[in-house]
């Protein structure tokens, strides 16, 4: 099963080209989509709790809002119940750039599953779905 993951490792890896490709000219890395989105779908979100959801360590992530916020993505404020928690909230920016991520996840969804009948799409995403489950009660960190 060695193999397994060797595909999908690769293509990982074929998708963040692609990504680095197409958002370039938002000023964007490939890996910050998934912080635009997620930002976006719950502003005011503390950086703890997105490190959680996108499953990435904390000191990472406070990297990376750092850069989107010098590009004018993000701003972070502090929670007013606790000061040590900032919270991460999308500028008018991060909210105009974000159909075009979604566009661009898209498109590469659409390149990859071409040839693929909806049944076929449907089946692989469970099975997915259902490894990455069993990856997550097996990484405790997370």
């Amino acid at each position: 099963m060695d193999f397994l993951m060797r595909y999908i490792n690769r293509t990982t890896r074929l998708s963040e080209l692609y990504r680095n490709e197409k958002m370039k000219q938002y000023d964007l890395g490939g890996m910050h989509h998934t912080y635009i989105i997620n930002i976006c779908q719950n502003p005011g979100v503390s950086q703890d709790d997105l490190a959680q959801l996108i499953y990435v360590n904390k000191s990472n992530v406070a990297r990376q809002l750092s850069v989107l916020e010098k590009k004018g993505y993000i701003t972070r404020k502090p929670c007013a119940e606790d000061g040590r928690k900032l919270l991460v909230f999308p500028t008018d920016k991060a909210h105009d750039v974000y159909p075009k991520v979604v566009n661009i996840l898209k498109d590469w969804n659409d390149i990859i599953f071409e040839g693929l009948s909806e049944t076929e799409k449907t089946e692989l995403e469970k099975q997915l779905q259902l490894m990455m489950e069993k990856a997550r009660a097996e990484v405790h960190d997370f």
